[in-house]
This record gives C-alpha cells, sequence and structure tokens, in this order.
C-alpha cells in the first residue's frame, strides 16, 4: 500500500478533534500505537491513513501545574495536567479545572468539549 494513502487524509486542521463528548484522534490497526490529535501516518510502524478513533471520555490525572504566565486569551492563573485516557489511547495534555479545589495526581477525570479553549478536564465527582 506505501506512504500513498496518507496523502488523501485531510490536514491535520481539517480533522475533527472531538466528538461532542469525546476527544477524536487516530489509532493504527497495524500495532495500535494511538495519537491525538489524529497522524497522516503512524507514528510507531510508518502505516499510513491510521483509522480515526474517539477516545474515552475519561481518565486519570498522572500530573499536573500552575500556569502563572498565560497564553493569549487564556487568564492566569490555570492549571495543566497530563491525562492517561481510560481506553489506552494516548496521554494527553490540557487544562484542569476542579471548582477552586486542588487538584491530586491520580483523581478520576472527564473531558469536557467547548469553545475556548476546545477542551479541558473536570474531576469525575464534578462532571454531571
Amino acid at each position: 500500500m506505501g506512504l500513498n494513502a496518507a496523502l488523501k487524509v485531510p490536514a491535520t486542521g481539517e480533522r475533527p478533534r472531538d466528538n461532542g463528548h469525546a476527544l477524536v484522534g487516530s489509532r493504527c490497526g497495524q500495532c495500535g500505537a494511538a495519537s491525538f490529535p489524529a497522524r497522516a501516518v503512524c507514528h510507531r510502524c510508518g502505516t499510513a491513513a491510521p483509522a480515526e478513533h474517539a477516545f474515552a471520555a475519561t481518565g486519570v490525572l498522572l500530573t499536573y501545574t500552575t500556569v502563572h504566565v498565560p497564553r493569549p486569551g487564556l487568564p492566569a492563573p490555570y492549571t495543566l495536567g497530563q491525562i492517561a485516557l481510560d481506553d489506552g489511547g494516548p496521554m494527553v495534555f490540557g487544562q484542569v479545572r476542579t471548582g477552586g479545589s486542588a487538584p491530586e495526581a491520580g483523581m478520576a477525570v472527564r473531558v469536557r468539549i467547548g469553545e475556548t479553549p476546545r477542551y479541558w478536564f473536570e474531576p469525575e465527582r464534578f462532571a454531571g
């Protein structure tokens, strides 16, 4: 098949990143590697055009940091975290909103989809 199939994959900015309730990336049918955002070529085995895949909407907060010097459009301070998705999806990074309580490594989180930022994570106990 070769890499020609990768040429038919829409550009990164044109591929969906969510489906309204979960993050969407790619999973390789050859080796099972997961990527977010989706890739045109598998980063592990080089297979062209991995399949689009909606990942679990839940995961575990592995680590986090508080940002005091913000990106334009995001008021500081805010928390960024590294999340391991429950279905073995890729590690993802995103804003963590805890409603004023302190985040904790190991806490269960759920992805939320919005406008700015496009997605963030909340403790599972807050999700409703």
